[in-house]
């Protein structure tokens, strides 16, 4: 029986880490999408007059449902909205007796989605801009004032108060969207088409997913025109149905009784919120479950190991969140908080760092499969096509043609795929590669220097190319894009700006690998690529007229976000918060101090120079400065502070005019500037001043002490109290900063605040003759306890550690036990004192014995050692100058003796505890008296700074464990994003020894940050497609219903979720009309 379980163990081992089965394991489920399908020798015209009526439709009826389901439940219908107009041309076709070729079904299909999603997004930003202007977080971080007016009108805008579009102040920040969209279709079809040519015609990649994507599009394509039934249809009915009656209960209900004017919600949109409701038990974790049967359905279809990997990857998250609040890694948590608060202020204190991590490994990782599996995969397919006679080498097999062959045997011209000339797409792509250049240098003249220019330049023509080819190519590979992550963000800090003009800034940093599988799509379903460029060029000025027509239709009916949305009112604040920390990462302060260089000069010693982030335009400002000592205090804000130096004021006016008459706070100043300050002294701007940059480098003085050194502390605010809104400090930090670097409000203030401190006491030498050395010490032991009293050193002194040792001849220090708590209390040693104490014990269960602990004080005498000590009835007496009696001592007059033993004992002993490589060890020395101590000693740690979060304990006595938060790290946020990179990492590496499927892989390391909504419903879709109907239909059979099944699911969602948007928009519009 060991025998046959032994050789089960061993073939299972071997099948684990055998080469073969390790490929198939791996690469089993690419290789099965990748087999879908393969290119034909034929392409036809897709765009056609009935792609042009689907254009119409889809602009005209589908995209009103897109724009009110996304703002309310956050539902894209784009693939319902493809396949309505898919079905409607079939049925029309069927009924001319005209068969509709898929060329022309998968370019409606495309033309749909692309029409879906440029509707929604073209003037979405632009509505979306006018929230993030007006939003809370915009306030809070300063920057609501200070973005372009060329990007969003103002706050403060008519166009913004009235709800419109029509209007000037909305002119500029159009028109450069609509070039800006051109340009980008303009650079997405050249570059998607040069790196195809590239990648697939020359290099001969298989891209393993372009053909789910190109079967997807043509779900319903095979039987066009056919009179047979066939299995799609009643699939497609089956879902349609599901999709309707769930959509009935997720959107209908809710938009039918809220016309009503009691609005009910079956289901919770979009989340059912459980962060605040299992916050007890599992702390900072945001738990927020989609409710949508949409997940369920797309995990029908989804590759199942990359919903395995994803699943793990978030339930990872969830579990390890916890222990992460636990061990101090989420201090800005909170219980009651929902998940949206949570994941932000989780994010901050770790995730965010934490997923910058991630995206670093994910990039090493797509980095080494590229050059790892790329020689292997192309050797495979040359081997493939030579098998298969595909060699092109050689002539075109066209009867009429001469040219050598170029893709699949035919010269591009014979292979009648509607080819570009490439020289043509290079061309406009260099224009589009130079709009935002040209761009950035005309909307930011001075900011753009000529440096950033030949940067830009470089970034276009050479860093871009190169990426995009890289990223294609590993695409092409496996299915995967490779970016390297923030480039376009680093090269924003580089600048040096300050302000939030630098991110408005064009940058030309773009990676285009992902548009090549797009072409290959193209030519996987037989559409000639003309077809492609006439939809693109037919599509455009429809949707961009059609998005703002619509938009400014839904926003004239009321504000959004607001309760009538409520996806949007929910994850519009969170996305805001994201782009607000973002912006505000520019706005930082700079300070010079002395012997630092500043515009070519030194800094004297005594002065500071300092620069705020960014005042505001034409506004009286007052500053004012101070110093502080406590230079070792990490963070600014804790420090202690002398007193403040006068205040000062000025103007700011950046077209470099006069400043105007000073208001009356100003005169008051002046009035009193004749007052001694004790403070520094304001050096620059003198009061009264225009100043003409929102940088100016203010400079303040104080008399210093030779080698005396202090630091400067800055505040200017709009108000002369120093309380406003627009307060500035020197000590302010971007908030990213904080959430990418250092945390500076978990560093401590490095004082001892409950006065615990403690020095520890090391050994240095150790006379033989002496007590140490009779008491067994060594240099390095670091003495804890004396006669039963812990040292305590709040300042560095031999000769109180020296009384330590000799206090037992003159003082009696006991410990006792009262309510559970430890009670400790010296007093002075008077000779032949009787200890005055009387002892019970507990013997109602053995009346000849008990142990000592239940043995207490019975009777306190009002003279004697007891009473002096304080004593009382019911205590439990420990130890007496650390030393304690025999535990079987239980008679009253027995346990007398023995205490009072101890006390005359103890006036010559010294009892010792120390510490030596994590050991206590305890020594005594019974007559001390007549020995030399022999000891000399070194400072050890500093205990006892910030530390009550730490030990837990309420060591101030307050009543609160409130001191100092310390975070694990002291508040470094740039360990955890090396740790990220470094667990992505090797949870690659060992996935892959282990053969892991390649999609569970990529599906872990890329949602080990992610939030649960998705993936629980998802996962209950995959696991019923693997374990019920992969065994009824067949692994393929299966992938093909479910595909159409969810079609089917989508599209009766999108019709409820229509009918419900024609209401709700029919309902709005009557109500708003005025009488």
């Amino acid at each position: 029986m060991m025998e046959a379980f032994f050789q089960r163990l061993s073939a299972s081992f071997q099948q684990l880490f055998d080469r073969d089965k390790k490929k198939e394991r791996q690469w089993g489920e690419v290789d099965e999408y990748r087999a879908l399908l393969e290119a034909p020798d034929r392409f036809e015209e897709g765009f056609t007059s009935r792609t042009i009526i689907g254009v119409l439709f889809i602009s005209l009826i589908m995209t009103p449902g897109e724009m009110f389901l996304g703002l309310y439940a956050g539902i894209d219908i784009g693939v319902a909205a493809q396949w309505v107009t898919v079905i409607l041309f079939l049925e029309i076709s069927k009924r001319s007796f005209a068969a509709l070729r898929r060329q022309e079904i998968y370019l409606l299909v495309y033309v749909a989605g692309a029409l879906i999603a440029g509707g929604e997004g073209a003037f979405l930003d632009l509505l979306w801009r006018q929230y993030f202007v007006t939003s809370a977080e915009a306030e809070l971080f300063g920057i609501a004032h200070r973005l372009p007016s060329w990007w969003v009108p103002g706050p403060d805008s008519e166009a913004i108060a009235e709800r419109t579009f029509i209007h000037r102040d909305w002119l500029t920040p159009i028109l450069l969207l609509v070039v800006g969209t051109i340009m980008g279709r303009i650079a997405w079809f050249t570059t998607g088409y040069m790196l195809f040519r590239l990648v697939s015609d020359r290099e001969q990649l298989p891209f393993p997913t372009a053909p789910m994507s190109a079967l997807s599009a043509m779900a319903l394509a095979e039987d066009s025109g056919a009179e047979r039934e066939t299995w799609k249809w009643p699939v497609f009915s089956i879902g349609a149905v599901i999709g309707a009656s769930f959509g009935g209960i997720y959107v209908g209900v809710p938009v039918v009784t809220e016309i009503w004017g009691s609005k009910v919600e079956i289901l919770p949109i979009p989340f059912w919120e459980l962060s605040p409701y299992l916050g007890n038990i599992i702390q900072a974790a945001p738990l927020g479950i989609s409710t949508s049967l949409g997940a369920v359905f797309a995990g029908l279809f989804m590759p199942f190991w990359g919903v395995i990997g994803s699943f793990a990857g978030v339930m990872l998250h969830t579990a390890v969140s916890p222990v992460l609040y636990a061990w101090g890694y989420l201090p800005r948590w909170e219980l009651g908080m929902y998940t949206i608060e949570t994941s932000i202020v989780t994010g901050i204190d770790f995730w965010r760092a934490f997923s910058i991590g991630i995206t670093i490994a994910v990039t090493i990782v797509s980095f080494h499969q590229l050059f790892s599996t790329g020689r292997e995969k192309q050797a495979e397919l040359r081997e493939k096509l030579k098998l298969q006679g595909a060699d092109q080498q050689g002539m075109c097999k066209h009867s009429d043609c001469h040219r050598p062959a170029e893709v699949r045997g035919y010269c591009l011209k014979h292979l009648g795929r509607g080819d570009f000339n490439l020289w043509v797409c290079a061309s406009l792509f260099c224009v589009a590669a130079i709009y935002p250049i040209v761009l950035a240098k005309t909307l930011f003249p001075a900011l753009v220097s000529t440096g950033l220019l030949v940067l830009f330049v470089l970034i276009a023509f050479v860093w871009a190319p190169i990426m995009s080819f890289v990223s294609a190519r590993l695409d092409g590979l496996v299915g995967r894009n490779v970016s390297i992550p923030h480039v376009e963000d680093a090269i924003r800090f580089m600048t040096g700006f300050r302000g939030v003009e630098i991110w408005f800034v064009p940058f030309p940093a773009r990676n285009f690998g992902g548009h090549a599988e797009g072409f290959r799509v193209v030519e996987l379903t037989g559409m000639k690529f003309t077809s492609l460029l006439k939809a693109e060029l037919f599509m455009l000025p429809i949707v961009l007229g059609v998005s703002l027509m619509y938009w400014t239709f839904l926003w004239r009916l009321g504000p959004i976000p607001s309760e009538s949305y409520p996806y949007a009112q929910i994850y519009w604040p969170l996305q805001a918060f994201d782009r607000a920390l973002a912006y505000s990462a520019t706005m930082y302060s700079k300070m010079w101090r002395a012997g630092e260089e500043l515009e070519g000069d030194i800094v004297p010693n005594g002065q500071v120079v300092w620069s705020p982030p960014n005042l505001e335009d034409g506004r009286w400002w007052y500053w004012r400065v101070s110093t502080t000592r406590d230079l070792e205090v990490p963070d600014p804000v804790k420090r202690d502070y002398e007193p403040w130096s006068q205040t000062g004021y000025f103007y700011t006016d950046f077209s470099g005019g006069d400043a105007p008459p000073p208001p009356e706070a100003a005169q008051r100043i002046d009035a009193e500037a004749g007052t001694p300050s004790d403070g520094p002294q304001l050096l620059w701007p003198p009061n009264g001043m225009a100043i003409a940059t929102p940088n100016p480098n203010f400079r303040a003085a104080i008399n210093l002490a030779p080698g005396d050194s202090v630091d400067f502390y800055f505040e200017v605010d709009r108000l002369p109290s120093f309380d406003g809104e627009a307060l500035q400090r020197s000590s302010d930090m971007p908030l990213l900063f904080e959430v990418l670097w250092q945390d500076m409000r978990f560093t401590g203030n490095r004082k001892d605040d409950d006065g615990d401190l403690n020095i520890a006491a090391l050994v240095e030498s150790v006379e033989p003759e002496g007590v140490g050395g009779q008491l067994g010490l060594a240099d390095g032991d670091r003495i804890r306890v004396v006669n039963g009293v812990e040292l305590r050193i709040p300042q560095w002194d031999t000769e109180r550690i020296n009384r330590y040792f000799t206090q037992g001849a003159d003082s009696v220090f006991a410990a006792w036990e009262r309510d559970e708590k430890t009670m400790r209390r010296a007093v002075v040693r008077r000779s032949g004192e009787a200890l005055g104490l009387e002892f019970a014990a507990d013997t109602s269960f053995v009346e000849s014995w008990t142990e000592y602990d239940a043995v207490r004080v019975a009777t306190v005498a009002e003279a004697g050692l007891g009473h002096r000590l304080g004593l009382q009835a019911g205590d439990y007496l420990m130890t007496i100058n650390g030393q304690s009696i025999e535990q079987d001592t239980w008679q009253s007059e027995a346990v007398v003796a023995a205490f009072a033993a101890v006390v005359e004992e103890t006036a010559a002993t010294v009892l010792v505890e120390w510490e030596r490589d994590g050991d206590r060890l305890q020594g005594l020395v019974a007559d001390a008296s007549s020995l030399p101590l022999g000891l000399t000693y070194r400072e050890g740690a500093i205990e006892g700074i910030d530390e009550e979060l730490v030990n837990n304990r309420d060591d101030d006595g307050d009543g609160l464990i409130d001191e100092d938060t310390h975070h694990p790290l002291g508040g470094r946020k740039w360990p955890i994003i090396i740790g990220a990179a470094g667990f992505g990492l090797v949870a690659y590496f060992t996935m892959t020894f282990l053969g892991m499927p390649i999609f569970m892989i990529w599906g872990y390391v890329q949602s080990v940050t992610g939030l649960p909504h998705n993936l629980i419903l998802q996962i209950i879709g995959a696991l019923l497609a693997r374990h019920y109907f992969w065994k009824r239909y067949g692994m393929q059979q299966w992938r093909q219903y479910a595909m159409v099944l969810f079609v089917g699911f989508g599209v009766g969602m999108a019709l409820v979720g229509m009918f419900s948007a024609a209401l709700s928009i029919i309902n709005k519009a009557v109500s708003s009309l005025p009488y």
